[in-house]
């Protein structure tokens, strides 16, 4: 399957017009490139809007967690209510946890891996809640690319900061959760308007809250949640700061990549990990 066609008529991924195949920018919305995404139905319908992108990074959370959960459930943790279904250490190392074993042995690619794996059913249940708040706000003011951008590319600097100022072992989405706030509290402000200064407060207030949370709980990562906080507001001041701009074809090939590499890095933990884990 093509990804581009460069002759004939096609319609633009960015406002759905018909136009040129070989139009270097859409005559209508000024999505860059439009022709980039010529065949590619499916890139298309995704970040066209088509597919609800925060319900798809919702359901390989849920699948990877029950993924690590069927590897080794003779490891699976139960032995409180905050350990509710903890998959095992090998499980989630094999699944590409990053810090511990994983940081000693240069599997560096675990720092977008672990945003998608989580230890224990409370865990991925208070994720997946704040992920389905935030999010959609994202995709609507911000578009679908941007949303996968913010979400693996502030998530990576929240697993760095963790590796580099503790180096413990790290799953889970609340450093993207955190980036995604400051992303956000960042768009609001600079937005302006009630809307734009109500949004920037609450986003202000969660991440507070949030914080605070992670310092009275045992074993939260707090230095995740700082670096992914910090790493959303410098990425708000790069984002466009009205809503409705439309996505070139420049942040398109970004989030598609930062999900190609993330997922190839798991494969990559699987091959390594699984045979010093559970092989």
């Amino acid at each position: 399957m093509k990804l581009r066609k460069t002759e004939g008529a096609i319609l633009c991924p960015g406002c759905r017009s018909l136009i040129d195949a070989d139009e270097s920018e859409c005559p209508h919305c000024g999505l860059k490139a439009p022709g980039l995404f010529g065949f590619g139905h499916v890139l298309a319908d995704w970040f066209g809007g088509k597919r609800d992108l925060v319900a798809g990074v919702m359901i390989a959370c849920v699948a990877l967690y029950g993924a690590t959960l069927a590897l080794d459930w003779r490891g699976i943790g139960g032995g409180g209510f905050l350990s509710l279904l903890s998959p095992s250490t090998a499980a989630l190392y094999t699944f590409g946890m990053t810090g511990g074993d994983a940081w000693a042995r240069g599997h560096y690619w675990t720092v977008l891996t672990y945003t998608v794996l989580h230890g224990g059913l409370l865990h991925l249940a208070f994720n997946m809640m704040w992920l389905r708040n935030l999010g959609p706000t994202i995709v609507r003011e911000l578009g679908p690319a941007r949303f996968v951008v913010a979400f693996f590319l502030t998530g990576g600097v929240a697993g760095l900061a963790s590796n580099l100022l503790g180096g413990y072992p790290t799953i889970g989405a609340s450093g993207s959760i955190f980036g995604l706030m400051g992303v956000l509290l960042v768009f609001g402000r600079r937005r302006g308007g009630a809307w734009g200064q109500a949004l920037a407060k609450q986003m202000a207030l969660w991440a507070v809250l949030g914080g605070a949370f992670g310092f009275l709980m045992p074993n939260v990562n707090n230095a995740a949640h700082v670096g992914g906080a910090l790493a959303g507001v410098v990425l708000g001041f790069l984002l466009p700061r009205r809503e409705g701009t439309a996505e070139g074809a420049g942040v398109r090939i970004l989030a598609l990549l930062l999900v190609a590499v993330t997922a190839v890095g798991m494969l990559a933990s699987v091959a390594l990990m699984y045979p010093r884990w559970l092989g």
